[in-house]
């Protein structure tokens, strides 16, 4: 995705009014948010060893900037995806999760998935935007108090 820039802009190379928030430790630790951010992964298609490169080519076409806590830029440490044995981790990490298993991220996996799921945010804001919201059930009768 090419994005063409303004005059104001294009010294800066990004534009101040596209941005993402850093996806928090909390939504990391939102199982639903998790199980919803893999589904959305998987729909993608994209292969187990193909995934770094286009992460990377999404953080480096992204038009816009990474707001973090406080409001200030946050670069991407991409060398998370700079492992030996990435592409299994990603096999495993977008492996279908059953509706019985809550997903949980590993405590060393925790800055891969904010980085994963803040790159796909960025892209795809509107699908994005409901991962981890859960819809009230309408078939259930109104509670009798």
């Amino acid at each position: 995705m090419m994005h063409k820039f303004c005059t104001q802009c294009i010294g800066q190379g990004f534009c101040p009014k596209i941005s993402v928030r850093f996806v928090s430790e909390q939504q990391v630790k939102d199982s639903n948010y998790i199980r919803d951010l893999k589904a959305f992964a998987r729909r993608l298609e994209i292969s187990d060893c193909a995934w770094h490169e286009y992460l990377t080519d999404l953080y480096k076409d992204y038009p816009g900037w990474v707001i973090g806590p406080g409001g200030r830029e946050v670069f991407l440490n991409m060398e998370e995806f700079e492992r030996q044995g990435i592409r299994e981790w990603f096999r495993d990490f977008l492996r279908p999760c059953p509706d019985t298993v809550q997903p949980r991220v590993r405590r060393e996996a925790v800055e891969r998935v904010r980085i994963l799921a803040t790159i796909l945010s960025a892209h795809f804001p509107v699908q994005s935007a409901l991962w981890g919201v859960q819809t009230a059930n309408d078939n259930r009768p109104p509670n009798q108090s």
